[in-house]
């Protein structure tokens, strides 16, 4: 999966919205070039309690041939509320967020335990390269981070070697 953040939407009139990039996405695996394969679905909950329906890119790596989704930032990865909705409830503003308290208190369930994670990662990529972070990042820029570099830590132990 690829992050983008420069991207413009298009709606269309069978009600889907066509997530049209406008950057150079590159593959985080190998850095390689990436075509277009395809487009799939990829549905949201509003911060209002609407749905949508983005369409977006299936994406192949021409030298590692491993398949990407193209995700603009306002969609977090793996979660169907939107990254408004998220950020809201991370940062305690529930007041205009439209779910229930079990929703809520999943999400902070999972962003307190997510964030050991990317604390970690931050730490051993200014160990590693001398990079420094701003102290101050959005849940949003961090997820963005996380997942161009190819570190994004899901469940599916299926895939993952023994």
């Amino acid at each position: 999966m690829v992050s983008i953040t420069e991207y413009r939407l298009e709606h269309a009139a069978d009600g889907r919205i066509h997530v049209i990039s406008e950057e150079a996405s590159t593959c985080p695996l190998c850095c390689g070039n990436l075509k277009v394969i395809g487009i799939r679905d990829r549905r949201t909950i509003c911060r209002d309690g609407g749905r949508e329906i983005y369409v977006i890119r299936r994406l192949c790596c021409k030298f590692c041939r491993k398949i990407h989704h193209e995700l603009p930032d306002m969609i977090m990865p793996y979660k169907r509320h939107c990254a408004d909705t998220i950020e809201k409830i991370i940062e305690e503003d529930v007041a205009d967020v439209c779910c229930d308290f079990v929703t809520e208190y999943r999400i902070k369930a999972w962003w307190a335990a997510i964030l050991l994670y990317f604390e970690g990662v931050k730490l051993s990529l200014e160990t590693k390269f001398g990079v420094l972070f701003p102290t101050a990042l959005t849940p949003r820029k961090i997820v963005r981070a996380i997942v161009n570099t190819n570190l994004w830590a899901h469940t599916r132990t299926a895939m993952t070697p023994i």
